[in-house]
């Protein structure tokens, strides 16, 4: 092998030994050191390597997240993605006239920044308009436990503004609380009707996973979902009886919930 060749092998293996050390796999993040034990502790629940791979995640992608909240997810998915792919949180507004909406903002963008090694790429967009970020620009959409906040009110703006941020093609996945029926209330949410409204807007049902059922979960709680862990809210109980009855919503878990996908359509104008 002559030197010009071996300079360039060897400057190939370089390149690609640092691709790989910077790409990890789903089981590494979700068993890294930066999550905590008590989120850790909610895996068992929210199924999160089975459920990405029903989305059909790659580490290659560009997936935007839909209110990631506290974090829980966003953990999991900005460091996955970090290496060879694009992580984009659909977050607060940072200029909404609501306080609490711009302190929020800036405690993700801290959280963000804490740890360049884990979410160096990660950007921030505000989820407002007709597309979040660049429009057509995403590979995937996924969103945790958010469409019942919509429902009845900004459900198809949602919609129709994820479906703008989608490429031709894109996925998207949602996973929210599951109501009994056709009804939407105290936080459970109607499978068949979120299937209807995503058609509308234009998305092909993919199908559904089960892996985050819960068949233990009543739904009859006086305080709805969110007398469930995690949140294990007092409300609708009586002071008597809280201790007994969180111990009962403690041995049932989180709630029921059904995991969805959908995709945008090959061949659609991007205009």
């Amino acid at each position: 092998m002559n030197r010009s060749n071996k300079i360039f092998f060897i400057t190939l293996s370089l390149l690609l030994f640092g691709q790989l050390g910077f790409s990890q796999s789903l089981q590494d993040v979700i068993n890294g050191d930066h999550r905590s034990e008590k989120n850790k502790a909610r895996d068992k629940y929210r199924n999160p390597i089975e459920t990405l791979e029903f989305f059909g995640i790659k580490n290659t992608m560009t997936v935007v997240e839909i209110s990631p909240g506290g974090g829980w997810y966003q953990e999991v998915l900005a460091p996955f993605l970090n290496g060879n792919g694009q992580y984009i949180s659909a977050t607060y507004d940072p200029k909404s006239e609501v306080k609490r909406d711009r302190d929020r903002y800036k405690s993700e963008k801290k959280r963000l920044a804490a740890r360049k090694d884990l979410y160096g790429n990660a950007k921030m967009v505000s989820m407002v308009g007709d597309f979040y970020g660049d429009k057509g620009s995403a590979d995937m959409i996924l969103s945790f436990r958010n469409y019942h906040n919509w429902v009845g009110s900004s459900e198809f703006e949602k919609l129709r503004a994820m479906y703008n941020t989608l490429k031709p093609g894109g996925i998207l996945g949602i996973t929210d609380h599951r109501s009994n029926s056709t009804i939407d209330e105290k936080g459970y949410t109607c499978e068949p009707c979120i299937i209807k409204d995503a058609e509308a807007v234009g998305f092909i049902y993919m199908g559904a996973s089960q892996i985050n059922a819960n068949p233990k979960d009543t739904k009859d709680h006086p305080g709805g979902v969110w007398n469930l862990p995690p949140t294990l809210s007092t409300n609708g109980l009586s002071k008597k009886n809280i201790e007994q009855a969180q111990k009962r919503y403690k041995n049932i878990g989180e709630s029921d919930r059904y995991t969805l996908k959908f995709a945008k359509p090959l061949n659609v104008s991007m205009e």
